[in-house]
């Protein structure tokens, strides 16, 4: 247990590092230099007010200065980060994967925010992602070339087919990229399965989203968080699931 605490608390601190990110990315400035700074009384932050969680509950959610309530996204963006990291030493232990898992989470959790606020994902991060999930499935030998090889098609062959017949309309390029990456890291058949459940996670959404707003879906929904969902899962529980497939399926 000692090591996935470690890793939690790795990945909490890397987390207030994305939080940085996602805010300043979008304006293209200081974006890994410059001191943090409250956006509504614009008070410099003091270092003892940045420890990741901790100073947001000691706080109250709260600026110390302006008293204006501090957005919930940064705690749970620390949590989630938290969390991953825990999950990557748990799917790979200390292995050549876990140097990729690491910095492919970090990535997803700006790709999910990004994709979520701004409905786009800029190009540096897919890019990033897509070489990282090709030099993982590569280099740790976890399957054979042709399961990489199928898995890449798989994963990016049929989600830009979709682009390419709806003229972007249901998804964009970027998602392309995610899930080609995807593809390559999770292999053949598992590749199958992440697409399969990111279309029925995606799917759920629409239906809850349309009766709750008592309409028509007519505002665009980001796909990427539930290309990402649907990995995480197929990362989890992948082969268990296919399993139980072929074994229901045999019967």
């Amino acid at each position: 247990m000692i090591y996935y605490l470690i890793f939690f608390i790795l990945g909490i601190f890397f987390g207030s590092f994305l939080n940085v990110i996602i805010y300043r990315f979008p304006k293209m400035k200081d974006i890994f230099l410059g001191r943090s700074y409250c956006p509504k009384c614009k008070k410099t932050i003091p270092f003892y007010d940045l420890v990741p969680l901790f100073s947001y509950l000691m706080l109250g959610g709260k600026c110390r200065f302006c008293s204006k309530p501090i957005s919930i996204q940064y705690p749970i963006i620390e949590l989630s980060t938290g969390f991953l990291f825990a999950l990557a030493y748990y799917i790979s232990g200390f292995s050549l994967s876990l140097l990729f898992y690491l910095p492919i989470f970090m990535l997803l959790v700006l790709i999910f925010i990004y994709d979520l606020k701004h409905l786009e994902i800029p190009e540096v991060f897919s890019w990033l992602f897509l070489a990282l999930a090709i030099l993982a499935g590569l280099l740790t030998n976890i399957y054979s070339i042709d399961s990489f090889l199928l898995g890449g098609l798989v994963g990016g062959g049929i989600l830009g087919i979709l682009v390419g017949i709806s003229d972007e309309r249901w998804m964009g390029s970027g998602d392309i990229k995610i899930g080609l990456g995807f593809g390559f890291l999770l292999g053949y058949p598992s590749a199958l399965l992440f697409l399969f459940l990111s279309f029925i996670i995606g799917a759920v959404f629409g239906v809850v989203t349309i009766l709750v707003k008592k309409g028509k879906l007519k505002s665009q929904i980001p796909f990427a968080p539930f290309l990402i969902v649907s990995a995480i899962i197929t990362l989890l529980f992948g082969q268990r699931l296919i399993d139980y497939y072929l074994n229901f399926a045999i019967m």
